[in-house]
């Protein structure tokens, strides 16, 4: 139910306007590569204002996305690192338990046992 209304007030409405910016933008312009400075274009063609709008905004959200992902290298590094030291933590935290478990029982058998109980009490002895 959530996921359709998010559709209906969002999606919907800027699928409108991505239509209505087609439709009204069919218009051809002329691109030149590089841009045309006074000297030769080294490659021109034209293309309908639509595609170039769309285009320019895609390439931008590519650039955009890529520098964040670039600037945020340092985070992502340090995230690793963490993860790493935690499982190395719990690895040895898992390791202390199993060794307290053992020793554990080690006591538990130890007590027993009637030979590891050491000195007879002074009552038993004569």
């Amino acid at each position: 139910m959530l996921k359709r209304l998010l559709i209906l007030l969002i999606i919907v409405p800027i699928a409108i306007i991505v239509i209505w910016l087609a439709v009204n933008n069919r218009q051809l312009i002329q691109v030149f590569i590089p841009p045309d400075v006074g000297g030769e274009p080294l490659f021109s063609f034209q293309v309908p204002l639509f595609i170039a709008f769309f285009a320019t905004l895609l390439v931008g959200i590519l650039i955009g996305s890529f520098t964040t992902w670039l600037k945020q290298g340092k985070h992502r590094k340090a995230a690793r690192v963490r993860k790493a030291e935690a499982t190395k933590w719990h690895f040895e935290a898992d390791k202390e338990k199993e060794r307290a478990n053992e020793l554990a029982q080690k006591v538990a058998s130890a007590d027993s046992s009637p030979a590891a109980r050491g000195l007879p009490s002074p009552s038993k002895a004569a």
